[in-house]
């Protein structure tokens, strides 16, 4: 009887667990305030790209009547999430920061210094499948670092430097958080320096996002 009642406990306290981690999350995404113009409205995500694009693109329950467009920028409050690339009138896909498709001009937020000193485009880094036990079926793919290349090759930035985006494309504002510089390193050339980044957001944790629209043409809310 005691091990039973240990046994239902321990499920208790990691449901509780769960429920205060979800309480948190709801509660980040109601204070969010984007730091950007625009109307952004939340979007739950209903699909992730299938095994062979782990993690790379996502389908959100929002589309054209909803004021969403192709190029529209999709962050959560740690930073920036993808930009949509195609959209229908209930839904859209998402590339993500993490696809080795993705382009992204950023900046460095550099300690004394301020951002835009220093410049680079962000390449996706991609994902790969993680090895496992054979007996295990779950595939576990994890998320290479993203690369911040043609950096000024006389400046060596310090790990966990900020990068954010430069807003010198049109798809995404200047200012958002896009993640935190690893290290540094010329590149084979010699012309410029190459970093790697940590991307600020956990893609593979994602269940809502926020996605910038326009009022024109919308229908609904």
């Amino acid at each position: 009887m005691l091990e039973r009642d240990v046994a239902r406990l321990q499920i208790e306290a990691s449901e509780t667990e769960a429920l205060e981690a979800e309480v948190v999350r709801l509660r980040a995404l109601l204070d969010f305030t984007p730091q950007a113009p625009g109307r952004w409205v939340a979007a739950p995500i209903i699909s992730r790209g299938g095994t062979t694009a782990a993690w790379q693109c996502v389908r959100l329950g929002k589309g054209t009547l909803q004021g969403v467009h192709k190029g529209s920028p999709v962050m959560v409050p740690e930073g920036v999430v993808g930009s949509v690339v195609d959209v229908s009138l209930h839904t859209c896909e998402v590339m993500l920061i993490t696809d080795p498709n993705s382009r992204v001009a950023c900046e460095l937020d550099v300690s004394g210094e301020g951002v835009g000193v220093v410049r680079g485009i962000l390449y996706g880094g991609g994902s790969h499948a993680a090895s496992r036990a054979a007996s295990d079926l779950t595939l576990l793919y994890v998320v290479d670092p993203l690369r911040l290349r043609y950096l000024a090759r006389e400046f060596e930035p310090a790990p966990r430097t900020r990068v954010v985006t430069s807003g010198l494309a049109k798809t995404f504002p200047k200012g958002l958080t896009i993640g935190y510089l690893l290290e540094s390193r010329l590149e084979p050339n010699g012309l410029s320096r190459e970093a790697s980044v940590l991307p600020a957001v956990d893609m593979a944790s994602l269940e809502t996002v926020f996605v910038q629209v326009s009022t024109e043409g919308e229908h609904a809310p």
